[in-house]
């Protein structure tokens, strides 16, 4: 007798029956009771749209930490440049301090330099002191320091003050002489020039 058929016909009826009944279960099975490895598959057009949509959240992210990092640039420029608008205002404030406690020494200048001296030692101090006077004043001007304009000057109440009343009549009133000069720093008037005014004569 051949073998295979006797391996054949040996074969356990109860095996089959029980591998048929598997199969049986799993036609007749819930989708319910799908496995969770099947249930759990994600649409691509799902992930797709998840996807894109976890782009443009990470854009707008992107965009307000680059509109937060711009405002703190333009901070930090406005905070530079008020630092500098300060200290030079302080440095002005300094300077002007310092040329107004001048003023007094230039006084004494300007009232030694119009002496009539006769002897030869009286005129070589007088020297020595105008070389002194142009060196403090070149050093002054180049800090921004002006000179008042005054004689035959238009006269104007913002920088001239004068100590006379002025003539009757209906004449321009101009400056005639001077006597204190005033001074500007960069502009600022740091002190009016005293003056004597006078009205210049309608055929002039």
């Amino acid at each position: 007798m051949d073998n295979s058929q006797d391996s054949a016909s040996d074969a356990d009826p109860g095996v089959e029956t029980v591998a048929a009944a598997e199969v049986e279960v799993l036609l007749e099975q819930d989708p319910e009771d799908t496995p969770e490895a099947v249930k759990g598959a994600v649409d691509p057009a799902e992930e797709l749209s998840q996807a894109l949509e976890d782009l443009r959240a990470a854009e707008q992210r992107a965009d307000a930490s680059h509109q937060s990092y711009l405002r703190a640039v333009a901070d930090l420029d406005n905070y530079r440049k008020r630092m500098r608008r300060e200290q030079d205002a302080i440095a002005s404030r300094a300077s002007g301090q310092t040329v107004v406690s001048l003023l007094p020494v230039l006084d004494s200048f300007d009232a030694a330099l119009v002496m009539e001296v006769s002897s030869e030692e009286d005129r070589n101090v007088l020297s020595g002191m105008k070389a002194t006077y142009d060196l403090m004043m070149g050093t002054l001007q180049n800090q921004g320091l002006e000179i008042i304009p005054t004689a035959g000057e238009e006269f104007s109440p913002e920088v001239h003050e004068p100590i006379n009343a002025p003539p009757p009549g209906d004449g321009e009133l101009v400056v005639a002489d001077e006597v204190r000069r005033g001074y500007r720093l960069k502009g600022r008037l740091l002190r009016a020039s005293l003056v004597m005014v006078t009205r210049r004569s309608e055929s002039e």
